[in-house]
């Protein structure tokens, strides 16, 4: 009896570690996770306007006859602008290589005199021309954020497991595209094509990983511009 009553504690203790070390995973109604996520993507917006951050990227260009051309990693040192269309996105190196102090300094040159002609520009401009560049700005800014409501309407998302990120736990969502979506952009349209898995910080629901996939070919201007086929992947 004392060996059983020792098993049974020694499997009550184990239990609630596990418990502990895995808690169950959150109760959103879908409204809530929608609410949770499009709050952070909005403050991650606002965040980015106000420090400089790094940014790694590849390019990548497709010939007309399908040949596919990878480009060499470039890193990025992004220094926002309270004015739109003046963020630096500053090259500082190239496959790991680091750019010449002579060449920053030519790149350097050139923003800043980038800059200057604009502001030069502006000094000169008209008041209708300003208006019609306000105007353009604001036009930009809502099809970002028209765009951003596509991706809302277009999936619902339903929280999967839990992993670790940097020592931090993230939620893995599924998502399923909503085909009966009505949408207003291309963007939109497009998304209904894809599904995959969502991943967000549990402390405040910031987009950590984006993994999509083609389930249907996607023309891009009538298949004339490009064309990405059923099983392609998305990785963000």
């Amino acid at each position: 009896m004392i060996a059983l009553a020792r098993m049974l504690g020694s499997m009550l203790i184990g239990a609630a570690a596990w418990q502990s070390a895995h808690p169950p995973l959150p109760n959103l109604s879908p409204a809530e996770f929608e609410r949770r996520v499009r709050q952070a993507v909005q403050l991650d917006f606002q965040v980015q306007r106000d420090f400089t951050y790094l940014e790694q990227r590849r390019d990548v260009k497709i010939s007309k006859l399908g040949k596919v051309t990878i480009g060499p990693l470039r890193t990025f040192q992004v220094l926002p602008a309270p004015a739109p269309g003046q963020t630096y996105k500053r090259l500082i190196a190239e496959n790991g290589v680091p750019l010449s102090a002579e060449e920053l300094a030519r790149r350097d040159a050139e923003h800043q005199k980038d800059i200057a002609d604009a502001q030069e520009r502006q000094r000169r401009e008209s008041a209708s021309q300003r208006s019609d560049r306000l105007e353009r700005a604001a036009a930009e800014q809502r099809q970002r954020d028209q765009i951003l409501e596509d991706a809302f309407r277009v999936y619902a998302a339903r929280i999967e497991g839990r992993t670790t990120v940097d020592g931090q736990p993230v939620l893995i969502t599924h998502l399923t595209p909503r085909r009966d979506a009505e949408v207003s952009t291309r963007e939109g349209r497009w998304m209904k094509q894809f599904e995959g898995q969502l991943w967000v910080a549990e402390a405040d629901y910031q987009v950590v990983k984006i993994d999509m996939r083609a389930t249907s070919d996607v023309t891009i201007g009538w298949g004339v511009v490009g064309r990405i086929h059923k099983g392609s992947r998305v990785l963000y």
